[in-house]
C-alpha cells in the first residue's frame, strides 16, 4: 500500500523508464529535485480532475455578505443575480455542489478572498479538498497521481516525448474511471438541455434541475511539452 511521498516519487520514476530511486523527497538529486518541482502542482490537478471519495468534505459556509436590495449595489455585495456571497473552506481545492443543488458561481470578493455566491440561506456545500494524507486516497487517485507526475517528468529525465504522452493517457484513464464509478451511483434522472441543443440558440424552459461545479480538466500534451 502507498502511503508516503516517496513512494509516489518511486512508481513516477519506474514509470517513466530511469533506474534511479530516491530515498528522501528533500534529497539533493536530479530525480527528486524534478519530482519535488511537480508533484504538488500534480496531486491538486488530479484531486480537482474527479470526485475521488477520500477527497470529499462538506462545510456549512460563514455568511460575507447578504445583498440589500433596496439599496445601490456596492463592491462587498455578492455579484449581480445573486442574494448571498459566503466564505470557502481553507482547504478547499474546488466547490462541487450545494446541499440543494442550486445554482452557484465562484468569485473574487473584496480582501483577496474567494467566494461562493448563491441565492440559498445557511449554504452547506460539499466540495474537493485538499487531502495531503497518502494513505487515504484509494488506488485509483494514487495510480492517477504516480501517472501524472511521471508523465511531468519524463522529459526533463529522459526526453522521450512518446514515453509521456503514455503516462498522460495512463494518468487520464484513472481519472475517467473515477468520474464513471461516481456518476453510476447516483441513478436520479437530471432534466437538462443538451449541449448542442443550446449551442444552436434553443431558448427554451428546459433546465437542470442539479447544479454541480465543473470537474477539472485532463492533462494535456502541450502542458508535459510533447
Amino acid at each position: 500500500m502507498i502511503t508516503d511521498e516517496v513512494s509516489i516519487y518511486n512508481l513516477a520514476l519506474n514509470a517513466v523508464g530511469t533506474r534511479s530511486t530516491v530515498a528522501l523527497p528533500t534529497e539533493k538529486s536530479r530525480e527528486a529535485e524534478v519530482c519535488r518541482l511537480w508533484f504538488g502542482p500534480v496531486r491538486d490537478r488530479v484531486l480537482r480532475a474527479a470526485p475521488w471519495a477520500s477527497t470529499r468534505a462538506w462545510a456549512r459556509l460563514p455568511l460575507l455578505k447578504q445583498r440589500d436590495d433596496q439599496a445601490t449595489w456596492v463592491a462587498t455585495d455578492p455579484e449581480p443575480g445573486y442574494q448571498y456571497a459566503y466564505g470557502v473552506p481553507s482547504d478547499m481545492l474546488a466547490p462541487r455542489y450545494l446541499a440543494g443543488y442550486q445554482r452557484f458561481s465562484m468569485s473574487s470578493y473584496p480582501g483577496n478572498k474567494l467566494a461562493i455566491m448563491t441565492n440559498v440561506t445557511d449554504a452547506l456545500l460539499t466540495y474537493t479538498k485538499r487531502q495531503e494524507v497518502i494513505g487515504l486516497w484509494d488506488v485509483g487517485l494514487q495510480m492517477a497521481i504516480v501517472y501524472g507526475l511521471a508523465a511531468h517528468i519524463t522529459m526533463p529525465l529522459t526526453g522521450k516525448p512518446a514515453r509521456a504522452k503514455n503516462a498522460m493517457e495512463q494518468a487520464n484513464n484513472f481519472i475517467l474511471s473515477a468520474r464513471e464509478e461516481d456518476a453510476n451511483v447516483d441513478m436520479s434522472v437530471v432534466d437538462s438541455t443538451p449541449s448542442w441543443i443550446t449551442a444552436r440558440g434553443f431558448t427554451g424552459v428546459i433546465e437542470s434541475t442539479r447544479f454541480y461545479h465543473p470537474l477539472g480538466a485532463l492533462f494535456t500534451a502541450g502542458e508535459i511539452g510533447v
